[in-house]
């Protein structure tokens, strides 16, 4: 739950789904909301935008292919294999965030999507600890 104040402060709606490593359900719950965030499970829809986006950890991959290829939605984001992706399949575009540790890529990473153009940008953590840090520089 310790990232969770990653990304406290930083002024903008966080969700939250649950990963394989998170451990702590209950507590992930209460210190995201502490911190403005929404844990939405192990599995999320939400509309920004009015774009539909899934939203899931993706420890099976039959399961991230299969939501992808439903075309149901305009953007998944997933995560589990900690590699920083950025493909559209259809309709889809799929994004993988990469790691917020960096214990097992060296890079401490998030992603940011532009729901207008469907740009997504890579904020590298680096040094920081915080998206407050990064906002505020």
């Amino acid at each position: 739950s310790g990232n969770c104040y990653t990304f406290e402060g930083c002024g903008m709606p966080i969700k939250l789904v649950y990963g394989n490593n998170d451990g702590d359900r209950l507590g992930l719950y209460r210190d995201f909301a502490r911190v403005g965030g929404e844990y939405l499970g192990d599995f999320g829809e939400i509309e920004a935008d009015g774009l539909k986006i899934a939203m899931l950890h993706g420890t099976e991959e039959p399961l991230v292919k299969a939501v992808v290829a439903s075309q149901l939605y305009d953007v998944v984001v997933r995560g589990h294999n900690h590699r920083w992706e950025v493909t559209r399949h259809g309709k889809t575009l799929l994004i993988n965030p990469g790691e917020i540790w960096g214990n097992f890529t060296g890079l401490r990473s998030a992603a940011i999507l532009d729901t207008s153009s469907l740009n997504v940008e890579m904020i590298e953590l680096g040094r920081f600890k915080t998206f407050r840090e990064i906002l505020n520089q």
